[in-house]
């Protein structure tokens, strides 16, 4: 009757065991000298600090599997009864992505409640760019397969385009610009975790809505066996998410005042796309009638998650004054990256009516150097 009382007592210790622990925390989790990770805020005579920062961005922006066209020539077949050629591939047409400035604001709060902190940030970046290429004009307006048009002959298609890849053009031009808003909201705490070491773990909520504007326009001139022939697409691409965030934040110190930082992040926003494609064709024959006036207006809405991946590395120098204020000054080189940031669609098929046009899933990075001032006091 004993071993049938003692048993269930004992298991029921055991399963209680944990619990009374966790209800009556160690010293150090009350916050006390034996505090095995010391918070590194507030300034010790302070109960709460207020934190800005201002900083200042000189970024680029550069998008994954985004040739605005293709340049080739023609070139023989190799047939040895009859003089044909076919207009090749050889090179993309790829932007070379330009810098511009942009900015960061934040606001914070550290509390003494073990050192936690909330802290919000708004980052805000425009980038434009534009770039044309052309070739001497030719005199046919088909360069493709088997056709006697004589090799070397250059020439721009492009797959944006209303007939993707159907026509050829001796002159093409592209424009592309972003607009690119982002709020975090970060719940996170600064602590000690050696004598030199610093870390900053952090959760929160990531918003962001931007808009990608991107256009293609095509043309090649009147000749003798070639039509006058001009084309364009404008795309626009509107975007929004909310979702989760979290990361770490790293400082390595070499002395009291400088130290060397990283920062690695990641969020899973969820949104909404809308994609527009506006795309005319136009061409005038030898007699100067209008032989083709096309316009197209081309719709997409796609919801899915926009992850991110964050990755900051850079120098710091910060010093506390009279235990009243604490100035944070540092420099370091940033990179975010978009997955499938862009879901502009392009064609398939040289023709309008048996084109599928799939989302192209090219990934967003915004790069480039940060400049940081912060009071904290």
């Amino acid at each position: 009757m004993r071993k049938k009382i003692y048993y269930p007592l004992l298991t029921l210790t055991l399963l209680a065991f944990p619990f009374r622990a966790w209800a009556y925390p160690s010293s150090s989790q009350n916050g006390h000298s034996d505090e095995i990770t010391p918070s590194v805020g507030p300034i010790p005579t302070h109960t709460v600090d207020c934190i800005f920062d201002a900083e200042f961005l000189w970024w680029y922006s550069s998008m994954t599997d985004f040739s605005y066209a293709i340049k080739g020539e023609t070139i023989g077949t190799g047939s040895p009864n009859v003089n044909t050629s076919v207009w090749a591939p050889k090179e993309k047409q790829e932007f070379n992505w330009e810098w511009d400035p942009g900015l960061r604001v934040g606001l914070g709060v550290v509390t003494n409640h073990d050192g936690w902190d909330v802290y919000s940030e708004w980052t805000y970046f425009y980038n434009s760019l534009s770039t044309s290429s052309s070739v001497p004009p030719f005199n046919d307006s088909n360069l493709g397969p088997f056709t006697s048009v004589p090799v070397g002959i250059e020439a721009f298609t492009s797959a944006w385009f209303l007939t993707p890849n159907g026509n050829y053009f001796s002159g093409i031009q592209s424009k592309y610009a972003l607009l690119f808003n982002q709020i975090d909201l970060q719940l996170g705490r600064n602590y000690w975790i050696s004598r030199f070491l610093s870390l900053r773990p952090f959760v929160g909520v990531r918003g962001y809505w931007g808009r990608l504007h991107f256009s293609v326009h095509g043309n090649r001139p009147l000749r003798a066996d070639s039509t006058f022939f001009e084309t364009g697409s404008t795309y626009k691409q509107k975007s929004w998410a909310v979702g989760i965030l979290t990361g770490l934040n790293t400082a390595w110190h070499f002395t009291s005042d400088w130290s060397l930082f990283g920062h690695v992040a990641v969020a899973l926003p969820y949104g909404k796309y809308w994609i527009r494609r506006k795309s005319f064709e136009f061409q005038i024959d030898q007699n100067d009638a209008v032989v083709g006036n096309i316009s197209v207006t081309t719709r997409d809405t796609i919801t899915q998650t926009q992850p991110f991946i964050d990755l900051t590395l850079g120098i710091r120098w910060e010093t506390t004054f009279n235990e009243c204020c604490r100035l944070l000054f540092d420099i370091g080189w940033e990179n975010h990256c978009l997955v499938d940031f862009n879901q502009l669609f392009r064609g398939t098929e040289p023709t309008i009516s048996q084109a599928d046009y799939p989302s192209t899933n090219g990934n967003l990075t915004l790069s480039g150097i940060t400049a940081r001032g912060r009071i904290e006091f």
